[in-house]
């Protein structure tokens, strides 16, 4: 049997390394946190996950049934044996009495269903097999999903604390007049128009902080994170260019899901096959010893023979048909699996491709000119030469791009882990890597 998922699973389980949380955590939390990484990985959130997802353990369980329906369908049919006792010997002798008169062994003999029977099952342990690679696949799409919201949740956190920081610098801004250092004067309008969005920066920073509770919830939830415990992560980046088109088509054949729907059909028309084999009951081998009196001596009996049934009712193929129907399905349940996993890694590949160059754009058209127009406009406000509307204008526009930036990233990092899900590739496993 090959059990190269089950070890897959267990090596990366074993290779499973943390670094030691830091020395600041509260008392009741240390035990609990020095389990856990400072900062988080995805490729460690996915090992942590492996560690405890339930559906993985459901998968194994899977695989441990179908393996034991293999063994019991290359068992035979257990033999049985007939015991007699009756009179006959005593009336023949004339004393009388109830003897044994005969013992008789029959063994069922599953000839050409046994083999069938095996066909089907060993089909059903791969097709366990391959069910436990997607699962493997769903853990980490969906650990990328709380993992990457964190990671979004936590930089906006950043980003809604940076702002309000330089919109409380904004007031003390000053110009030097020769040796003098004359403070910018602030009309009550500018004041209020400042007051206004300084409690705008704080509404942005509570909203931060709250979405940042929800992932953390999340994260937690999932990972089996002690409550008491603030996990970071690394900060976003953009995922790398993914492989060309046709390498990803040529390594969807290997797509657990289609693997999976390909044992079924290699269990259906093994099914056929083991119901045609059923289409009459086994032969029975029968071997029995008899006493009786020949010629009048007391003598014993041994015996071979055969019962074969005479299929005068019961030789309709309907349950042939019905296993030839549910290969058909099967068939054709590979083809629909087909075209939606084409359509689904083509639209994930497109999607992937086009958030990264979009967000490529964004930064270079739009996020270093914001910057270098917010740097030059607090300059301008500072000294007098602009009024408060165009620092507000630069504020909002340079903090609402990097905003998008932030969410950009994340859109992009999303649409990678689609891409995994779709073609098959994990992030753990070398194995499920392509090659060109």
């Amino acid at each position: 049997m090959n059990k190269a998922p089950h070890i897959f699973v267990l090596v990366v389980l074993s290779i499973t390394q943390f670094a030691w949380a830091g020395d600041d955590i509260a008392p009741g939390t240390r035990q609990a946190q020095a389990q856990f990484p400072a900062v988080w990985t995805l490729a460690g959130s996915i090992r942590r996950a492996l560690e405890i997802a339930p559906e993985l353990r459901a998968a194994e369980a899977e695989i441990a049934g179908r393996a034991g329906e293999l063994a019991q369908a290359e068992v035979w049919p257990n033999p049985s044996m007939d015991l007699n006792a009756d009179d006959r010997l005593g009336q023949e002798s004339g004393r009388g009495g109830v003897n044994l008169t005969s013992i008789a062994l029959s063994q069922p003999l599953p000839l050409w269903r046994i083999a069938r029977q095996r066909d089907v099952a060993e089909a059903n342990v791969g097709g366990a097999r391959e069910n436990l690679r997607y699962q493997l696949l769903l853990l980490e799409h969906e650990v990328a999903r709380v993992f990457h919201a964190l990671q979004l949740a936590a930089a906006k956190r950043k980003l809604a604390e940076e702002r309000l920081q330089l919109v409380i610098e904004s007031p003390n801004a000053s110009r030097k007049s020769g040796g003098d250092r004359l403070v910018r004067y602030l009309t009550p309008l500018e004041r209020q128009r400042l007051s206004i969005l300084n409690e705008e920066a704080n509404q942005a920073v509570a909203v931060a902080e709250q979405e940042q509770q929800k992932a953390l919830i999340a994260f937690r939830a999932l990972l089996a994170v002690p409550d008491g415990a603030r996990p970071e992560t690394v900060m976003p980046t953009l995922p790398e260019t993914p492989e060309s088109m046709d390498v990803l088509m040529r390594a969807l054949d290997d797509h657990p899901v289609l693997a999976a729907a390909r044992k079924e059909i290699e269990a259906a028309q093994a099914g056929v096959a083991l119901a045609e084999s059923q289409r009459y009951a086994d032969p029975v081998l029968n071997i029995f010893r008899e006493r009786s009196y020949i010629s009048g001596e007391l003598r014993d009996v041994t015996g071979v023979g055969v019962s074969v049934q005479i299929p005068f009712r019961s030789s309709s193929n309907g349950t042939v048909v019905k296993a030839m129907a549910d290969a058909e399905r099967t068939q054709a349940q590979l083809d629909v699996l087909k075209r939606d996993a084409r359509s689904r890694l083509e639209q994930a590949y497109t999607q992937l491709l086009r958030l990264v160059e979009q967000t490529e754009r964004l930064r270079t058209n739009l996020l270093e000119p914001v910057r270098e127009m917010f740097t030059l406009t607090r300059s301008g406000f500072a000294v007098g030469e602009l009024n408060i509307l165009a620092l507000i204008d630069a504020n909002n526009t340079y903090f609402d791009a990097r905003t998008r930036y932030l969410e950009m990233q994340m859109e992009s990092a999303l649409a990678a882990a689609d891409l995994r899900l779709a073609s098959g590739i994990s992030v753990l496993n070398p194995s499920m890597e392509v090659q060109p």
